[in-house]
């Protein structure tokens, strides 16, 4: 599904919030439509420029991977508008938050929106599944599993061996760990010559070989006699030193830590982890038979031999024959919505911290004189991110105010004056912001020239027009606006807002030649950015200022 959004950004989202120094007064919300999962949505909106500058956007980019753009930099002409498009993609069927951000050279804030995502599964039978996880996908999932119909062993081994696993319909089966194959029409002999058993994935003696759990054949399969024996009651692991048994892949040996465990070949490591996650979320733990390091190893199989054709027949096939499904099969992504398949883990907040940009450049300023730059903060976790402190390496650069908390799915600003103390020099300095996530820190430079302060208006001619910038910038609520007239005639100074509306006749006649000033007092307007313009005879210019109440 494609949406359009029109967009006037990059000068229209700068407000004071009555919560903290400076945030955008209404960020836009892009809201894309319900998608399927594994399918690529986008939504397309337009960056407007209504200035008479170039606005050079240096940087877009988004916090989450499923959210996207294919864009990192472009220019908006002025009076003109560029298109920009995000897209969202993902496996899970529930809904995603996240930002986009604008960084531009001419601004000092980046802009942001919000973004907004729901997928769904395409298949109806797992639409219990949508937006849950932890525990209460667990409990969903669990209920789900539970309708299998409880055969005896021996009723699941022959269906096992003569049907399920005769993939090719010639009363041959396959071991799961060596790939020796049998001809049998049943269940086969453990005994020479045909020396096939059968793998209870989870080893039945921890749950005493008890009903429904031994005949559910979501965990059975073919093995080999001798595969069968030496894996044993063994945890599944990376073998890595110290091999005593080693067959087609499979193999016998101690980890990295030197405790012994069984590797599967390559193309039974995935068919593994999901029948262990499926019998632990439908049955439980039963002896403590899987932890913490088992589990990351069998998450790791889980995603390198993913579920094939074959997997899918032989789950088709325990359907019909035991009535329920592995939804680890049908979709092996759902186990990274659960923390643990073997115990409870609490909920527990989990704030994630991002700043924008994390590079800041201010623009060249006279000894004594400042400029602020509102970098942002983000949260995209869960639970607030309290902000504990935020401090500056350098006195050029100064903290002027910070936010102690940023909301989930919200962001917040931190204002960082600069004031150098020295002519013609290059000030670096970073900010650390200390947080309940993760410290992250900030690199600012700015430039001095070889001025101080506001140069004093004399009765010298200069050799050409100029604008300066407004000064003090930021204001509140006066400023001073000085000019210079290369030659005597009619001026006009004009203040706009950020809609490129009129506000504001400073000058309107004609003058002579030299310096001159004008005051700007802006008491009865609100905060925001506003431009100043110049006109005398073919001489015209337009600065941004901006005021904060």
């Amino acid at each position: 599904m494609i949406k359009l959004f029109i967009f006037i950004i990059a000068i229209t989202c700068l407000a004071i919030n009555a919560d903290s120094s400076f945030s955008q007064n209404v960020p836009y919300y892009i809201n894309l439509d319900t998608t399927l999962t594994n399918k690529t949505d986008s939504a397309s909106f337009y960056v407007k420029n209504p200035t008479n500058q170039m606005l050079h956007i240096t940087s877009v980019r988004t916090l989450t991977p499923q959210f996207f753009t294919r864009v990192n930099s472009f220019n908006v002409n002025p009076s003109d508008s560029a298109i920009v498009w995000v897209y969202f993609r993902t496996n899970q069927n529930i809904t995603y938050y996240d930002f986009i951000i604008f960084e531009s050279s001419e601004l000092n804030y980046p802009i942001i929106n919000y973004l907004i995502a729901t997928a769904k599964y395409p298949d109806a039978l797992y639409s219990f599944t949508q937006g849950l996880t932890d525990e209460a996908l667990k409990i969903a999932l669990k209920n789900f599993c539970s309708v299998n119909t409880n055969n005896n062993y021996t009723t699941s081994r022959t269906a096992m061996f003569s049907t399920i696993d005769d993939y090719n319909n010639n009363d041959t089966i396959e071991c799961v760990y060596t790939g020796r194959k049998v001809y049998t029409t049943g269940i086969p002999s453990v005994n020479p010559p045909q020396s096939m058993n059968t793998e209870h994935t989870f080893p039945q003696g921890f749950f005493n070989q008890d009903e429904p759990m031994r005949s559910d054949i979501h965990h059975l399969y073919p093995s080999d006699e001798v595969a069968n024996n030496r894996r044993n009651n063994y945890d599944f692991g990376y073998v890595v030193s110290n091999i005593t048994w080693e067959n087609a892949g499979s193999k016998l040996g101690q980890d990295f830590e030197n405790q012994i465990v069984f590797e599967a070949r390559d193309q039974h490591k995935g068919n593994i982890a999901r029948c262990l996650f499926y019998f632990l979320i439908r049955y439980q733990n039963y002896g403590g038979f899987m932890d913490a390091k088992q589990e990351r190893v069998l998450r790791a199989w889980n995603l390198s031999d993913t579920v094939d054709a074959r997997e899918r027949i032989r789950e088709n096939g325990i359907q019909a024959f035991q009535n329920n499904r592995s939804p680890f099969v049908d979709h092996p992504e759902l186990i990274d919505r659960i923390k643990s398949t073997f115990s409870v883990i609490p909920v527990i907040a989990k704030p994630e911290i991002s700043a924008s940009p994390f590079n800041v450049t201010f623009d060249t300023l006279a000894v004594n004189d400042t400029a602020s730059y509102y970098v942002s903060l983000f949260n995209y976790g869960t639970g607030n991110l309290n902000i504990n402190s935020v401090t500056s390496s350098s006195p050029q650069f100064i903290i002027e105010n910070f936010p102690t908390a940023v909301p989930q799915r919200e962001f917040r600003y931190v204002k960082v004056k600069f004031r150098p103390n020295q002519l013609n020099q290059t000030f670096t300095s970073a900010i650390s912001i200390d947080n309940n996530d993760s410290l992250i820190t900030v690199n600012l430079t700015g430039y001095s020239n070889n001025t101080i302060g506001v140069s004093t208006i004399t009765q010298q001619l200069p050799f050409e027009y100029s604008l300066s910038q407004n000064y003090p910038n930021p204001f509140n609520p006066a400023t001073k606006i000085n000019y210079e007239l290369r030659v005597t005639n009619y001026v006009s100074i004009i203040v706009y807002d950020i809609l490129g509306n009129k506000i504001s006749d400073l000058i309107s006649k004609k003058q002579n030649a030299g310096r001159h000033s004008v005051n700007f007092n802006a008491s009865d307007f609100p905060s925001g950015v506003y431009y100043y313009k110049i006109i005398s005879g073919d001489f015209t210019e337009t600065k941004k200022m901006m005021l904060l109440k």
